[in-house]
């Protein structure tokens, strides 16, 4: 029985650790580059809480974060963000598919800070975002070059779709 118990209690434990809680991300000032110095655990937090909850219009939490994301992204002095027409086409049917990608490609950047080829940072971006929302229950938003994209990455032929067909530079 205490084992039972104890083993509940490791869970209970685990299970609290790995849930979701973000700071008033609105009371959060990012109008000077003092203000974006050290965000970058809190970004980590935020792409993360945006990749464990569902995409959900009337979810204000997440609507919040991805607000505080995309201000974020447009102020950090420190990273730059190409959104080339190329890859957010395929995403451009609805904003909250495009903010998964833009969420996708902070954390992969943020993650491999040393790498700065497009390519890599592209198809890393999509290794991230796309098993994402392949998982999202309502795809009614999809265009058919997000399904075809989404086909070639379940069939592991991501590179070859996005080179052959875009030819990214």
């Amino acid at each position: 029985m205490k084992k039972v118990i104890l083993l509940f209690l490791f869970s209970l434990n685990i299970c609290y650790s790995f849930s979701q809680e973000l700071p008033h991300l609105k009371n959060i000032k990012l109008n000077k580059k003092s203000h974006f110095k050290g965000t970058e655990t809190l970004v980590f937090k935020v792409t993360d809480y945006l990749f464990q909850t569902p995409i959900d219009k009337k979810n204000k939490s997440r609507t919040e974060a991805g607000q505080f994301l995309l201000k974020w992204m447009n102020g950090t002095p420190y990273y730059t963000f190409y959104l080339e027409e190329k890859e957010t086409n395929f995403f451009n049917t609805d904003s909250d598919l495009m903010l998964m990608y833009m969420a996708g490609l902070t954390k992969f950047t943020l993650d491999n800070p040393s790498i700065k080829d497009q390519k890599t940072l592209i198809l890393g971006t999509m290794g991230i975002v796309l098993p994402y929302l392949n998982k999202q229950e309502n795809k009614t938003n999809w265009s058919k070059e997000l399904w075809q994209l989404n086909d070639a990455n379940q069939k592991g032929k991501l590179q070859e779709y996005l080179y052959q067909d875009f030819k990214i530079n």
